[in-house]
């Protein structure tokens, strides 16, 4: 499908937002021979994946058992057609993602596995939030859609009739399903209405150690510079800041005046979320923490103001770059780090060891010199001492089928064979000799983007915006697994790679799911909230350091007008009338750290 033209997506949008108001921080292929199918795109073959798992009726099954217009292997008699989301991050290198060698491969497995012609829906990575609620408002999604919403966006579309109840299906078409339900396990039912059995989305699976969250990241090299030790206390690490802005001419010479001691950009939420999230209580309970859990940047929380306090104070200090609120915030800290400019950011865990978009360690050496570092450290202790960085529990993005899907066997059919470990491997690492090579105890290393053939190289990390079951990968064995994890950033070492890991594991606590009747409060309201929870964070940190009790006690009344007490408010009730009046669910052992 052409992508979305903007007018069209204003025409959408109304439409979208008049039906959510009435409602209202991923190897290659196993097996092939000589007779495997071949995808053709730059001169490149590639391999196409072998038949595996083929589903298989039971035995006693009665007749008529197995659905009309399927052969005897699961696969369609008649060709159906069958829309699909991809989201695109406009690389330049990959002008039309929906015509890549990705898409290729997958459109030829399709068709030869199940005789499916897929026709892929292009949406924005970074607006995918607008887009995807317009698209799906407007009964215009395609067959298979996902989002990054979370339960409450689901809901909102399950109360508008939007999305289909996928129990019952699940239930009609599960032996068909093998890969789907090997690879998403316990993640199927995740999402699953304790008191209707409802299943209006398949949460896909973020893999180890993708599942963290989190760290803090500050220049190695600066820190040896100055002789100073990494800072371990919220006190050591403003000391680091203000070091760097206080020593820029020693740091940076004639680019004296470039330093920025913090990097960040107009996601305010996540990019201190560190810090916000080192003054929630290490005490709190999972019926307090799920009251203010509609929001993952903590801007419902009570304490999240005096950590803003604390970055307002950084800010008006001059040690967080001072045009992080404008729109092309994030397009310039690429540049800026890559140029050497940047002293801290918190971000993924990952992130300064990441190859997309050019910005991190490799790229920062090329223009600074070898001994240019960050390193992952941490220096917020919460009030009990711990250092705590709550990470995300294996459940990714949401799966969904619009009421608009023609074909609902289709579209489980097509999840089912994106679940499947060769189809999921080959688009995480692509071709060996092009995109990967083969070490000796089985891990696969990543070759050079820049070897690559343009239009069939990764615009993200494992191909998450294509590979949307998966947000990482998991290979045959676990040792294969976390051996090629360490191997997976270009230029890096892996070493570094592990420490790192070690470094977020060893703060990381996963809350456990909690499923309610959905929460009407919240109907409609993820977006509208979202967008102006980002305004109170930007305006407060960006305050006079005299305005700021004013800023933010005014915007977070208004956020909580809006709809957000009335959401705190219902999701108490809630968990009261699941589980009681207590502070915690049934088995509930505390922490560990």
């Amino acid at each position: 499908m052409k992508k979305l033209l903007t007018v069209c997506l204003v025409a959408l949008f109304a439409v979208a937002m008049l039906a959510l108001t009435a409602c209202r921080t991923e190897d290659p292929p196993a097996g092939g021979g000589n007779d495997t199918p071949l995808v053709q795109n730059n001169q490149q073959e590639t391999p196409a994946a072998p038949d595996q798992n083929e589903p298989v009726a039971p035995p006693d099954a009665p007749e008529g058992f197995w659905p009309e217009g399927l052969d005897e292997n699961g696969r369609f008699i008649e060709t159906q057609t069958l829309s699909v989301m991809m989201w695109d991050r406009n690389q330049e290198r990959l002008p039309d993602i929906e015509n890549s060698g990705w898409a290729d491969y997958i459109r030829e497995v399709a068709l030869r596995d199940l005789n499916l012609n897929i026709e892929f829906e292009i949406v924005p990575r970074w607006d995918w939030e607008t887009v995807t609620s317009t698209l799906i408002g407007a009964s215009a999604a395609p067959d298979v859609t996902f989002h990054f919403g979370g339960l409450a966006m689901t809901n909102t579309f399950a109360q508008m009739g939007a999305v289909l109840d996928l129990a019952p299906l699940l239930e009609q078409y599960g032996f068909l399903l093998p890969n789907l339900y090997s690879w998403f396990d316990e993640l199927v039912y995740f999402n699953q209405n304790p008191t209707t059995g409802e299943v209006f989305a398949i949460s896909s699976r973020r893999t180890d150690p993708f599942t963290l969250r989190q760290s803090v990241f500050i220049r190695e090299d600066w820190l040896n510079t100055l002789n100073i030790a990494p800072r371990t206390t919220l006190q050591e690490f403003e000391d680091a800041l203000v070091a760097f802005r206080d020593n820029a001419d020693v740091l940076l010479g004639a680019d004296a005046d470039m330093m920025i001691p913090l990097m960040m950009d107009g996601d305010v939420g996540w990019a201190l979320g560190a810090l916000i999230e080192s003054f929630i209580p290490d005490n709190i309970t999972e019926r307090e923490w799920f009251r203010y859990d509609f929001d993952n940047r903590r801007v419902m929380h009570p304490t999240t103001k005096e950590a803003m306090r604390v970055a307002n104070r950084w800010f008006n200090m001059g040690l967080i770059f001072s045009e992080f609120a404008y729109g092309e915030a994030g397009d310039l800290m690429p540049g800026f780090i890559r140029e050497g400019f940047v002293g801290a950011q918190i971000a993924n865990w990952d992130m300064p060891f990441r190859a997309g978009g050019d910005l991190q360690i490799v790229s920062m050496r090329e223009n600074v010199g070898p001994e240019a570092n960050f390193i992952s450290i941490l220096p917020f202790p919460n009030d009990a001492g711990n250092r705590v960085m709550f990470t995300f529990p294996a459940a990714d993005r949401q799966i969904v089928l619009p009421h608009t899907t023609s074909n609902p066997l289709a579209s489980l059919l097509y999840i089912d064979l994106m679940a499947r470990q060769d189809v999921r491997d080959f688009l995480a690492f692509g071709i060996e000799g092009v995109h990967h090579e083969v070490e000796a105890n089985g891990a696969l290393r990543l070759l050079p983007g820049a070897d690559q053939p343009d239009n069939f190289i990764f615009a993200a990390t494992n191909n998450f915006d294509i590979n949307f079951v998966s947000n990482g990968f998991s290979l045959a064995t676990p040792e294969q697994t976390i051996n090629t994890v360490a191997l997976g950033y270009v230029g890096i070492e892996p070493e570094a790679i592990m420490a790192a890991i070690r470094t977020a594991e060893s703060a990381s606590r996963v809350w456990r799911n909690v499923i309610t009747r959905p929460i009407e409060a919240q109907e409609g309201m993820t977006v509208p909230l979202n967008e102006f929870r980002d305004t109170v964070l930007q305006n407060a940190l960006g305050a006079a350091e005299a305005d700021f009790d004013q800023v933010w006690d005014t915007m977070i009344e208004q956020y909580m007008a809006m709809g957000g007490r009335a959401i705190i408010e219902e999701r108490d009730r809630a968990w009261v009338e699941t589980f009681g009046n207590v502070d915690n669910m049934p088995g509930w052992e505390g922490w560990d750290n």
